[in-house]
Parts: C-alpha cells; structure tokens; sequence
C-alpha cells in the first residue's frame, strides 16, 4: 500500500496525506499536495481503511490511531 510500508510506519505520501486531509476534504488535500484527485481519493480511502482518518460529511479528522502514527512517524 503507498501509504504505509510492509512494518506498519506510514511512507513519506502517507504521512503528507494523513496531515493534509486532517480538518480537510479530499478537494482541500488535493491543492495542498498538488497530487490528482483520483490518487488522494484512493490514498484517503486506504487511511480509512486502516482507520487512521474518518469522514464527516466530506471532511477528514485523524483518529486516535492516525494521530499515534503521525507521532510514530514524527520520531
């Protein structure tokens, strides 16, 4: 999965994705990262699927899980 490597961490996408899309929508992340929306779409769809982002009425929030990973990730 392009968002996180075969130990758990989050690549350097996942965690530009994750930090992106926190208090955002997909349309929000897809101008700050300069990425096609189709790929922050299936990148958001991953994340959630691990759940490390939820979606409420279009905008993301980190999860509890997604804020420990960036955490992780910051060290």
């Amino acid at each position: 999965m392009a968002c996180v490597k075969p130990d758990g961490s989050l690549t350097a996408l996942g965690r530009q994705v994750l930090t992106a899309l926190d208090g955002h929508t997909v349309q929000d992340a897809v101008l700050s990262l300069q990425l096609p929306v189709y790929r922050v779409r299936s990148l958001a769809r991953a994340l959630e699927e691990l759940n490390l982002v939820k979606a409420d009425e279009q905008v993301y929030q980190l999860t509890s899980e997604g804020q420990a990973k960036l955490v992780q990730s910051a060290g």
